[in-house]
């Protein structure tokens, strides 16, 4: 998945503030009704303690979890984005994904 968005000059979304991931769940809602779409964030190298992929030292700045997320369930380390917010998912697994491209 990153290495797509790279190709076009970009990475994984990263959302950086509220407005941001706002947009962003608009965006989903209009393209799939609700998501998910994997994001770049993870908690890989330290559960628990979320981070921007392609800059492991730099924390998530805004996450707006769903009911009952992150929940770890059997050792999910990726986020993905729903219209309703975020949830933690395996990283293996298939599924859409959105870039960011810098302006």
């Amino acid at each position: 998945m990153n290495d797509r968005c790279k190709k076009l000059g970009g990475y994984l979304f990263q959302p950086d503030n509220r407005h941001e991931a706002a947009h962003v769940a608009k965006y989903v809602r209009r393209l799939r009704g609700g998501g998910p779409f994997y994001t770049g964030l993870t908690d890989e190298d330290s559960e628990g303690r979320f981070y921007f992929y392609n800059d492991k030292k730099k924390p998530a700045g805004y996450i707006f979890w769903r009911w009952f997320q992150p929940d770890n369930w059997w050792n999910e380390d990726c986020v993905e984005v729903w219209i309703s917010g975020f949830n933690d998912r395996h990283c293996g697994k298939r599924g859409r994904y959105v870039c960011e491209v810098p302006a």
